[in-house]
C-alpha cells in the first residue's frame, strides 16, 4: 500500500508535465508551426488558444484568451540541448511574469525536480521525483 501512496502521484506528476514533451506536431509529415484553437457558439468564432512551435516542433509559447478576446495567460517554454524543457514561464492576463518553473533531469534523462519561483525570484514550491523500479 506504501508503494502505491508514492507512485500514484509520482504518477499523476509524470502525466502533467511530460506532456510538454510530448507536444511537438506534425501534420502530413511536416512541421507546425502554429495551432489555432477556436471556440465556436451559435455560429461565431472565438479564439481561445495559439500554440506556437519552434523548427525542431517543441511547442515554445501558449496563449490562452477569454471570451472577450483578451490574453487569459501565457506559458513560454524552455528547452535544452537534448530537446528536454527545462523551463516553463507563466505569464497573465497583462504579459507580467506570474510564474517560471525550472526542471531538472537525472542522469538517465528521466524529470527528477521541479522548482516554481515568483515573479521576483522567491521559491514557491520543490517538487522532487523518485522512480521505484523492480
Amino acid at each position: 500500500m506504501k508503494t502505491l501512496k508514492v507512485l500514484f502521484p509520482l504518477i499523476l506528476s509524470l502525466m502533467a508535465f511530460s506532456s510538454v514533451n510530448a507536444q511537438k506536431k506534425t501534420v502530413d509529415g511536416k512541421k507546425i508551426k502554429e495551432i489555432k484553437e477556436w471556440k465556436v457558439d451559435s455560429g461565431k468564432r472565438t479564439l481561445s488558444e495559439v500554440s506556437k512551435y519552434d523548427a525542431k516542433g517543441d511547442k515554445v509559447e501558449e496563449i490562452k484568451y477569454s471570451s472577450n478576446g483578451s490574453q487569459k495567460e501565457r506559458f513560454v517554454y524552455e528547452y535544452n540541448a537534448n530537446g528536454k524543457c527545462v523551463a516553463e514561464i507563466k505569464y497573465d492576463e497583462f504579459n507580467k511574469l506570474e510564474k517560471k518553473t525550472v526542471i531538472e533531469y537525472n542522469s538517465f534523462g528521466k524529470r527528477s525536480k521541479e522548482t516554481s519561483y515568483d515573479a521576483k525570484g522567491k521559491v514557491k514550491s520543490v517538487k522532487e521525483v523518485e522512480y521505484i523500479t523492480e
